[in-house]
């Protein structure tokens, strides 16, 4: 019988572990080098659209803020202050945001006058996320902060500041506002406010706010608001100023109620009673009543407004009582998140 043989290597123990060369050291990792690669784009671009979906463009500390507000008891008051475009609103959201609003006011005394006005916030993250622009008509003494109704003010030129969140908390907050008058004159304000729930229904809000006008000097503006739900749509709210400024004869004074209320998604109606005087007065020198129809138009950030109002004033202890009416119809383009 003829055998075959056949030459093989040298056999290894069945216990001894097979070892990998360098070789082989360097092609697993850089296998696994390029499957992280694979990954990591997919795994950066979901966390990418998830902040987006949460913020605007891009201001975590801003992201966390709007965060933080959605979730307070005075949800509805915030809601219905965005629906029905009040001013502060604008100004506390955690997102850039403009008003563009080309209006026609009528004065039963003064005929129809049209205007354009110009308002809102716009956020310079760039440079800091607490640094931002605000457009408004503020004269420079912070009242933008505090306007509930534009009905009965009367429309000024749009004014440029800088301003800086100095600190924000769950209940505070702090504000530095800076900007020059026409005539190359400064204006400034510092505010405080504080706001906090009293229930699952009620809450209130303390804004204080010191200013400097060069020309007419040192002044402060004090509010004092109590909001109270009625449901789900509807909100009831008082609210009371008092200005001080040197060169004011005699502190001003106001008070206000108004009512709130959210028809649908497209629609709302508020209604509000003022008065209004001076404490160096023996007298009240101001009434006021009116409402706001307000509403959608083929677009969620275009509205409608119709405004009308009327108003008993007293320029004297002697001169008789005067009323008068007026109405407001405007077109509103809000930029920004709703």
């Amino acid at each position: 019988m003829m055998t075959t043989s056949h030459k093989m290597g040298p056999l290894r123990p069945a216990s001894s572990p097979r070892v990998p060369s360098s070789l082989t050291c360097v092609k697993r990792r850089a296998l696994a080098c390029m499957l992280l690669a694979a990954v990591t784009p997919a795994w950066a671009a979901e966390k990418v659209v998830e902040k987006d979906k949460d913020g605007f463009f891009g201001l975590g500390w801003l992201d966390a803020t709007q965060s933080f507000s959605s979730t307070r008891a005075d949800a509805l008051a915030s809601q219905l202050d965005r629906f029905f475009g009040v001013e502060r609103s604008d100004l506390e959201a955690a997102y850039s945001s403009l008003r563009l609003i080309p209006e026609l006011r009528f004065h039963e005394n003064e005929g129809v006058e049209p205007g354009l006005r110009l308002r809102g916030r716009l956020y310079l993250p760039r440079i800091s996320e607490r640094l931002s622009l605000i457009f408004s008509e503020d004269q420079g003494e912070g009242t933008s902060y505090y306007t509930q109704n534009r009905v009965f003010d009367e429309p000024q030129s749009t004014r440029v500041n800088v301003e800086v969140n100095l600190s924000e908390s769950r209940k505070h907050r702090f504000d530095f506002r800076v900007g020059l008058r026409s005539s190359m004159k400064l204006r400034s304000s510092v505010r405080y406010r504080y706001e906090s729930p009293l229930s699952e229904t009620l809450s209130n809000r303390l804004s204080e706010t010191l200013y400097f006008i060069d020309g007419r000097g040192f002044g402060s503006f004090t509010q004092y608001q109590l909001d109270r739900g009625l449901g789900n749509t509807s909100l009831l709210r008082w609210s009371s100023e008092y200005r001080h400024e040197e060169k004011l004869d005699g502190d001003e004074w106001s008070t206000s109620l108004s009512y709130l209320r959210r028809q649908n998604d497209s629609t709302g109606v508020s209604y509000f009673a003022r008065m209004a005087g001076n404490v160096e007065h023996s007298y009240i020198e101001l009434y006021q009543v009116g409402m706001r129809w307000r509403g959608n138009v083929a677009r969620p950030w275009l509205f409608w407004e119709f405004s009308p109002g009327y108003q008993w004033e007293k320029i004297s202890s002697i001169a008789p009582r005067d009323g008068s009416l007026y109405a407001t119809i405007s077109l509103e383009m809000a930029i920004g998140r709703q």
